[in-house]
Order: structure tokens, then C-alpha cells, then sequence
């Protein structure tokens, strides 16, 4: 957005750029290829991939297409086995790391890209995991790159464990008594890994009676010994959990379903250590389901809840450990299915659902009370939103990526929006020191940008004085001597600015004037006053003067000196210097005669 200021408003008060949801546009299609899309994921440092499933040969296959740089880069398919693909989904990590993992005729497989340079490099080959009969994958990936992938297979929860390149396979079942059904439909597994690259995973299983929640964490492969169950004992059936982790993995928050006194409700239980804290309930008291959380490495996010009944999306944002009082995010509609989150480093929050036939979308900058307005993020021109509805992922900036499929059967179209965070606002040092040269060298410090490289717009006295993708730049019209106004606006790829604060910069071109006056019998042996006069005429101020006698003797910084000279001939040299470095240089020559 854009708002024509008075100039002078602009110059006494900094201004930014205001981010905003940028519609979906087509990554790919319309096309009868295009199936479903699986997630997509962000690494802290703005890389990342969205998963889908695309028919390759008429078979269907998983594809990602990485983020770089705040592009996409096109479809890559990444199993080359022949199987037809019913799940896919990725997880990234800073240095192009991408993790990927699909189910293809009932049996698990995984790829790495391992990363580690500029550019995205190639996968390492895939790797089957599971098998048969496997479903329900749930993939995470940690700051130092390693990954866990838990999935459901012959009524089990399974798990591997990627370390560098390599995957190892968690021998034994995660779940708890093998005679009963675990980790299917809505009891399916979820898995979060912290910065020590350890998981905790939640999971369902199907006691006589109710349902209920557990969790257990992964030391590398090894179980903990004592899983817990999560629900409240004392109530009904309790499915969906969702689970994200801190940095530090001995905190964790796991979101559930579960029916209390008749109604269908949602709570939130705080690992700490070993042990769950008290549940807290997200639904501000009404029927709800499909809840979903998501914290980053400090513990501050948000959950979110599917109401039912009035169809509306109910959320609460984690701060100081604890659920804020729920709100009304979106809705309520006649449809309103799916909510998504996404948290960034800095605390920012983004919430995503599908209502009807469009995508929505909500955003709490960090240092925001409440999440701004609702926006529409699909592109209507490409159709409704189709299942499984849409997904999103965040960097460490508060950048925010979102992945849908938009179509009708047969003429499905992937696209993805955008919540692209101005460009970080650029830093330049406040000096009052004057520069001398007319076209001087200018620097600043760029403020942080993930998504593609930034352009600097330098302004002098108000006016463009040229445009520069470095932190340098030298005007190419020369400045007057005297104090002028400069700052620079960042620009992103998308076109939004952000602009530094007005700093003075002060030119003093000038030298100063100079006077010297010899007076006194030129005779060896006798005293000469040597008087100088000098003034600065540029605004810097005088900083010294030089008097150079011209006989090797020791020089003078005294306006006022006497010197005794030998019989010869010697040059008097006398400078005046500025702040600014400007010099004014003169000479008297003198013949000393015998006495």
C-alpha cells in the first residue's frame, strides 16, 4: 500500500511500508495432473517447499517445488519408485536442507537434499522406511537438520530417524499395549524435534471405552520409559492431537480433541521436563475440533480450533506459558473447515483456513494485541479450494507462505500466497562529522531480508539521487558545501520499502582562508614574529594550523611565534586545515642576512 505524504512529513518521521497477504498465484497448472497438496514448510532462513502429489506417466507421484530466495523454482519429483504416491511432506531447515517423505502402495519412503550450500542441491536417493499397509505420515525436522518421520502401520505407530544422510529405524513400536489400535484416522501420529535433534510424538489409540491421547519422547532411537497419557481420564473420547516443540526439548505444547460432559472439546497440555502441566481449554467453551498448534524455539505461538456448529475458527496465541483468553479468528460461515498455523522467531502469527470455496487468512505482527483483519488469500480465478484445504509455513522473520490447490477434478491448479514482511529497515549512523569531498561515499547497514535480494533507493534533500543494490553509494551530481538531509529506502522484490531515518550529512568544500605575516629585521641571529591569521570558511570549524619554518627545526601549531634564523635563504610553509581535511597551504620566502 501507498500513501502520498508531504515531503516534510516523510523526513521527520521514518515510514514503512505496510505488509500485507499477496493473493495465491499459479505455481503450477491448470492441469488434469494435479492431485492434492501435502504442506509446506519454511527453514528459519526463508528457504522451504511445498509437497504435493502430481500424476507423472498417469501414475501418481510426490513432487516438491522449492522456495529460494523468495522464488519458487519449479516441480521436482522426488521418487523414482513406481508406486502409486497417496501422501507426501516436507520439512526444511536453514542451508537448503530439505527432508521429504511419501507413502507410495502402502509402504514409507524418504529422500534428503542435504543442503549446506548457496544453491539447492540434489536429493540423496530415497530410502523405504515402512511397510505395507502404512498411512498417516507426520514429519519434523530440527535447527541442526536432524529429522523424525512417524507414521501408522498394522494398527502401530512407527518412527525413523535421519541423521545427516542417514535414516535408522526405531525398532520398536512407540505405542503402549500391543493388542490394541493405534495411531489410525483420527488418533494418527504427530512428531516435533527440538534444536538437540530429539522428537516427542503424540498418538491415539482404542482402548474398550474411550479413546485417548499419549506422548512419548525419542532420545535418538531410544523410547522413554514411561509414555503418558494426555486426555482426562475421567471423560470421553480423545483423538487428533497435534504437538511443536521448543528449542529446548524438554518443552512442548500438544493440542487434543477430546468429549467432556457431552461436548466436544479442545485443551492444550505444557510439557515441562518429564511431566504435563494442567490442561488449559482453546475453544472459549464451544464444541470444537481439528485443533492445531504451533510455538517456535521460545515457546511463544498459537492454537486453533475448528468450531462446530457455527463453523468458526477459535484461537489463542501462547504467551508467558500460557493460552490467552480465546477469540473468534474466522467465521462463522456455512463452511469453515482446516485451520493452519505458522509462528515465527520474532513471535509473529499466522492463521489459515478454508471457508466454502475460498481461502482465509489471519496476521498478528509481534508487537500487535490482537491478529489483524481477515484477508482472502486464494485467487478466485482459479477456483475453489479443493481438500485437503490449505497449509502454511513461516521463517524466522515473520515471512509467511501458504499452499493450496485451487480447481475443480480434472482441472486442479497448485498455487501459493504470500505474507511477504517489509524489508528490515536500513541503519544509518548518526555523525556530525563534515565530509569534504562533494561526492562522498555514503554507507548504511541493511536491515534483514530473506526473500531475495533488496535494492536501495538513496534520497538527498528529499529527491532520488540514485538507486544501488549495494550499501554504498556516491552521488553523481556534486553537493554544495553546507548540511543536506539523506536517508534510504530498502526495497524488496515485491516492491514494498521500508525507510531508514533522516540523518544530516554535512559537506564543507571549502578551505579556509589564510594569512601569514613575517615581521622583524631579516638579519641572522634576530627574532622574527611570524603572525598567522586563519579561518574556517566551509561550517566544519579550524582544526590546526602548521608552521614549517623551513629549517629543519621543530614546526609550530601557534598562530603567533618568534624564530631566530641562521644566515640563508629558507621557505616558510604555513597550512591551515579544517575538520573537513580541506588545506589551505602558503609560503614566504625568506633571505636571512649576516648580522
Amino acid at each position: 500500500m501507498r500513501f502520498l505524504v508531504p515531503l516534510i512529513v516523510l523526513l521527520l518521521f521514518p515510514t514503512a511500508a505496510q505488509a500485507a497477504w499477496l493473493p495465491a498465484v499459479a505455481l503450477e497448472g491448470p492441469s488434469p495432473d494435479i492431485v492434492s497438496v501435502g504442506n509446506v514448510d519454511l527453514a528459519r532462513d526463508g528457504v522451504g517447499a511445498v509437497a504435493y502429489l502430481r500424476k507423472d506417466g498417469g501414475v501418481t507421484h510426490a513432487f516438491v517445488n522449492r522456495m529460494v530466495g523468495g522464488s519458487w523454482r519449479g516441480a521436482e519429483r522426488v521418487d523414482p519408485t513406481t508406486g502409486e504416491a497417496t501422501e507426501v511432506l516436507a520439512a526444511a531447515s536453514e542451508g537448503n536442507r530439505l527432508v521429504v517423505a511419501w507413502v507410495a502402495d502402502g509402504h514409507v519412503y524418504a529422500n534428503v537434499a542435504p543442503g549446506g550450500t548457496p544453491e539447492p542441491g540434489a536429493f540423496a536417493g530415497p530410502v523405504a522406511l515402512g511397510g505395507p499397509d502404512a498411512r498417516s505420515i507426520d514429519l519434523d525436522i530440527g535447527i541442526n537438520g536432524a529429522a523424525y518421520v512417524t507414521w501408522e502401520q498394522g494398527g502401530d505407530v512407527r518412527a525413523a530417524r535421519l541423521q545427516d544422510t542417514t535414516w535408522a529405524l526405531v525398532e520398536q513400536p512407540l505405542d503402549v499395549e500391543p493388542g490394541l489400535v493405534a495411531g489410525k484416522g483420527a488418533l494418527r501420529p504427530r512428531v516435533a524435534v527440538s534444536a538437540e535433534g530429539y522428537a516427542v510424538v503424540t498418538w491415539g489409540d482404542a482402548p474398550a471405552g474411550a479413546t485417548r491421547v499419549w506422548s512419548r519422547r525419542l532420545t535418538g532411537l531410544t523410547l522413554s520409559a514411561v509414555p503418558q497419557v494426555l486426555n482426562l481420564p475421567e471423560h470421553g473420547h480423545a483423538d487428533s492431537p497435534d504437538i511443536d516443540i521448543e528449542e529446548d526439548g524438554s518443552f512442548a505444547w500438544v493440542v487434543f480433541r477430546q468429549d467432556i460432559n457431552g461436548v466436544s472439546r479442545t485443551l492444550g497440555r505444557r510439557l515441562v521436563g518429564s511431566q504435563f502441566e494442567a490442561p488449559e481449554f482453546i475453544d472459549g467453551g464451544n464444541a470444537t475440533s481439528m485443533p492445531k498448534v504451533d510455538i517456535n524455539g521460545d515457546g511463544v505461538g498459537v492454537g486453533v480450533t475448528q468450531g462446530a456448529g457455527n463453523e468458526q475458527v477459535i484461537g489463542s496465541w501462547l504467551t508467558k506459558d500460557h493460552f490467552t483468553p480465546p477469540v473468534g479468528l474466522g467465521g462463522p460461515s456455512a463452511f469453515t473447515s482446516k485451520p493452519e498455523v505458522a509462528s515465527s522467531d520474532r513471535g509473529d502469527l499466522g492463521v489459515v483456513w478454508r471457508t466454502s470455496d475460498l481461502a482465509r487468512a489471519r496476521y498478528k505482527d509481534d508487537t500487535a494485541t490482537a491478529f489483524g483483519p481477515e484477508a482472502t488469500i486464494s485467487a478466485p480465478g482459479l477456483g475453489p479450494v479443493a481438500d485437503p484445504g490449505v497449509f502454511i509455513g513461516g521463517d524466522r522473520l515473520g515471512d509467511m507462505a501458504v499452499a493450496m490447490v485451487q480447481g475443480t477434478p480434472g482441472n486442479y491448479t497448485l498455487s501459493t500466497a504470500v505474507y511477504d514482511r517489509e524489508p528490515g529497515t536500513p541503519f544509518i549512523e548518526e555523525t556530525t562529522t563534515y565530509k569534504r569531498q562533494t561526492r562522498p561515499q555514503l554507507r548504511w547497514r541493511p536491515g534483514l531480508e530473506l526473500w531475495g535480494a533488496q535494492r536501495f533507493r538513496v534520497l538527498i534533500d528529499g529527491a532520488v539521487a540514485g538507486e544501488t543494490s549495494v550499501d554504498t553509494f556516491t552521488p553523481r551530481v556534486p553537493l554544495a558545501t553546507g548540511k543536506h538531509t539523506w536517508q534510504v529506502e530498502a526495497v524488496d522484490i515485491r516492491g514494498q520499502v521500508s525507510r531508514s531515518r533522516v540523518r544530516t550529512l554535512r559537506i564543507d568544500a571549502t578551505a579556509p582562508t589564510l594569512q601569514v605575516k613575517v615581521s622583524g629585521k631579516r638579519v641572522a641571529g634576530q627574532n622574527l614574529k611570524i603572525s598567522v591569521t586563519a579561518r574556517d570558511a566551509g561550517g566544519s570549524g579550524l582544526d590546526h594550523i602548521t608552521v614549517d619554518y623551513g629549517d629543519k627545526s621543530a614546526k609550530s601549531e601557534s598562530r603567533t611565534t618568534r624564530h631566530r634564523y641562521k644566515r640563508g635563504t629558507y621557505r616558510l610553509k604555513v597550512a591551515a586545515v579544517d575538520k573537513a581535511g580541506n588545506v589551505t597551504r602558503k609560503q614566504v620566502r625568506l633571505r636571512i642576512k649576516k648580522s
